[in-house]
């Protein structure tokens, strides 16, 4: 029989009863507990699939609740839950063992969603011992009893790798969950760490990186910016420039970067996250910070994430200026490779193609995006749109591919097009739901 046994934990008698009830309803058993003392006592004397445990409760920490179900049951799926955004919750959570880290109020459907992984999760790991079990039993042929044996290893390495993917996507999603909080605190940024990492895998792909470099580029473009939550929020929305003492502020979000990352426990492959994620300010030529690294002293991926991040700077509005024209935009790219920017990024970067551009320019409006001129603009590069600002008489084709650019392009058109193409309307950007994965001074 399959148990789909649910403890439920959390002090706020309102939400545990409401969402005890919602679960109830959609058929799971629910026991729920007010306290961490009550939760230790009811896992003493149940079989559960899962857990939902809020972290600030009045006698325990949910973390102090997790280590120690964990301790007993360690195969048992573990969601935290918690009004805060707060980083450190959030990895001592990931590092203690659970499986997911989600904010309040919670997407109902993402917790069900969660919840069934889990109870699946569950049935596969008993079935697993009672074919290992069944597996002694078998003596009567030595060649069938081999090959019964080989097949039960693939399936449990499946299972296994499953599983793993499955851990993977929800630390992915808890990552995205920090990204869109601290993206979250000026509503000018949102979407900042999503589409700068976009960017970066761009460019990430036309350097042929293989997978596991695209990897790390990913979870370093989500977190760069991870050390701005320690950033006071009138500085990070002041209109006009910084004071020095500001700016001094500001430059601190990098080694807070580093730091905050170098709490997480990253499995070998990814051990340089922290250090590709806390170098996205350092500069080529070396005048950059924290460390003031110079040319390939710089990671690779923080490089790449360097023209990313000034890229996503430039073409997006700001508190102290307006998005630039495109033109003036890639202007400075090429302008600084070799001084801010490693040439071969730079250089890989203008080979984007129009259409993944816009496709990650406009992530929150992807609905006003018409497939036809998605389509047309597939295989022109932001080199060629450099090359078609350029020409003072433009043909057909090169004033076709501006008009389309330019009907989605959030900064102004080219000086030399004025009244040759319309520019796009404003797209106000909507403030994004955390759980919602579909929804160059101061970067």
């Amino acid at each position: 029989m399959i148990n789909n046994r649910i403890l439920l934990v959390d002090d706020n008698k309102g939400q545990r009863v409401t969402l005890e009830s919602i679960l109830k309803t959609a058929g799971f058993q629910v026991v729920s507990a007010d306290c961490g003392l009550a939760a230790l006592n009811a896992a003493e004397s149940n079989d559960f699939a899962a857990a939902l445990l809020d972290i600030k409760m009045p006698d325990m920490t949910g973390i102090d609740v997790l280590k120690s179900i964990k301790g007993k049951m360690p195969e048992l799926t573990v969601i935290m839950m918690t009004g805060y955004a707060e980083t450190d919750f959030a990895i001592d959570a990931l590092n203690c063992g659970a499986t997911a880290y989600l904010l309040k109020p919670a997407n109902i459907e993402q917790i069900k969603s969660l919840l069934n992984q889990a109870i699946e999760h569950q049935r596969l790991i008993e079935e697993n011992k009672a074919m290992g079990a069944a597996l002694m039993e078998w003596n009567v042929n030595l060649e069938r009893k081999v090959k019964e044996r080989t097949a039960q290893l693939e399936e449990a390495h499946q299972i296994t790798l499953s599983f793993y993917e499955e851990l993977k996507k929800n630390f992915e999603s808890t990552l995205e969950v920090l990204s869109i909080a601290i993206d979250q605190r000026d509503p000018l940024t949102a979407s900042h760490s999503f589409r700068v990492t976009e960017y970066a895998i761009e460019v990430g792909k036309a350097l042929k990186l293989h997978n596991e470099e695209l990897e790390k580029l990913r979870y370093a473009g989500l977190m760069h910016d991870l050390g701005k939550i320690e950033i006071k929020e009138h500085i990070l929305r002041k209109e006009g420039s910084l004071t020095a003492d500001e700016y001094h502020e500001i430059q601190t979000h990098a080694n807070g970067t580093f730091s905050l990352l170098s709490k997480f426990k990253f499995r070998s492959g990814l051990i340089d996250v922290p250090a590709i994620a806390s170098g996205h300010h350092e500069r080529f030529d070396g005048n950059g910070y924290p460390r003031g690294l110079k040319g390939t002293a710089i990671p690779l991926g923080a490089r790449i994430l360097a023209v990313a991040d000034v890229l996503d700077a430039i073409t997006s509005k700001r508190h102290y200026r307006n998005a630039m024209s495109i033109q003036n935009a890639l202007a400075i790219i090429k302008r600084e490779a070799g001084g801010h920017f490693d040439p071969i990024c730079a250089e890989a970067l203008m080979k984007m193609s129009l259409t993944n551009f816009i496709k990650i320019h406009l992530v929150e409006h992807l609905e006003k995006l018409e497939a036809a001129d998605l389509v047309v603009l597939q295989p022109y590069t932001l080199q060629q749109l450099v090359t078609f600002c350029e020409i003072s008489n433009p043909n057909d084709e090169a004033l076709d591919i501006l008009k389309r650019f330019h009907k989605y392009y959030q900064g102004p058109i080219p000086t030399a097009f004025e009244g040759k193409i319309s520019p796009a309307p404003r797209f106000d950007r909507p403030t994004p739901n955390p759980l919602d994965k579909e929804s160059s001074s101061n970067c």
